[in-house]
C-alpha cells in the first residue's frame, strides 16, 4: 500500500541524544496537519497507539506498541518505516 500523499516522506529526526519531549515534540510539529496528540513520556504508548490508528500513518506498516518496552526502540522502527530503506 502506498503511503497517502500528505505524509511527508522522509522524518529527519532520530532518537540518538533526544528526550521523548525533544522527539515527539518534533514530530508533531513536522507532521503538523496530522493533529497528532501529545502525552508525556510516562504515557508515550498513547501516542504510538494513536499514531497506529491514524488513518494517514496506517498507510505504514507501524510496529505493534505493546512489543516495545520504551518509546526509543519504537521511535527508530517508526522512523525507519517512514523513511525507507535509503535513509
Amino acid at each position: 500500500m502506498k503511503p497517502v500523499s500528505s505524509v511527508q516522506q522522509f522524518f529527519p529526526f532520530g532518537t540518538d541524544h533526544m528526550e521523548w519531549e525533544d522527539w515527539n515534540g518534533n514530530f508533531i510539529q513536522w507532521y503538523g496537519e496530522e493533529n497528532i496528540p501529545y502525552h508525556t513520556e510516562e504515557n508515550w504508548k498513547i501516542t504510538a497507539k494513536s499514531l497506529e490508528q491514524s488513518p494517514t500513518f496506517s498507510a505504514y506498516p507501524l510496529p505493534n506498541v505493546d512489543g516495545f518496552d520504551n518509546w526509543q526502540d519504537w521511535a527508530n522502527e517508526v522512523t525507519l518505516i517512514i523513511n525507507g530503506p535509503a535513509h
